[in-house]
């Protein structure tokens, strides 16, 4: 029975822990997709600026904010049962580095102090161009993409632009 019990406390722990991963995993997620969004919003702003460097969005060169660590990741975090307690954009590139603990403890056991205990969990995503400019004329744009899913586009017509996920992948750090 005791036996039982301790497995039954281990596995309560396990649980909190992957919980609180999960968590890190979506906030870290959120944050990046912000991110990403907020690069779609700078191409698309670009397409209209003849001065613009397309190029250098698509690799990452927009005016990304810390926003999306103030705002995407601690929603994320909140609806999967944990608090930010850390949110780094990468100074080296679009990564989001999000650190979590749990809301709620690891609970009472047999094992002294657990009834306060929280998980804390960490996650790292990571935002990539997809395309590289082929060629840039006033009424066409192409794009050529991984998995040959180039862009080729009137940069004046909405209707025919590529979206964000066409553009830019999210993914978690390995």
């Amino acid at each position: 029975m005791a036996a039982a019990f301790l497995f039954f406390v281990f596995a309560q722990a396990a649980v909190t822990r992957s919980g609180g991963q999960s968590a890190a995993d979506a906030a870290a997620l959120a944050a990046a997709r912000e991110a990403r969004d907020q690069l779609y919003g700078d191409f698309q702003d670009a397409l209209d600026d003849e001065d613009a460097d397309l190029e250098d969005i698509i690799d990452g060169g927009g005016s990304l904010t810390g926003a999306p660590c103030a705002r995407a990741a601690p929603r994320l975090a909140e609806r999967n049962g944990a608090e930010v307690i850390a949110c780094e954009p990468s100074a080296e590139g679009l990564r989001y580095t999000v650190r979590v603990r749990t809301l709620e403890p690891v609970g009472d056991s047999l094992i002294p102090a657990t009834s306060d205990e929280y998980a804390e969990a960490e996650a790292t995503a990571v935002v990539g161009g997809l395309c590289r400019l082929v060629s840039e004329e006033e009424d066409r744009i192409e794009f050529g993409c991984e998995d040959d899913r180039d862009w080729s586009f009137d940069p004046g017509d909405d209707d025919e632009l590529p979206e964000a996920r066409d553009m830019f992948a999210v993914h978690l750090e390995e």
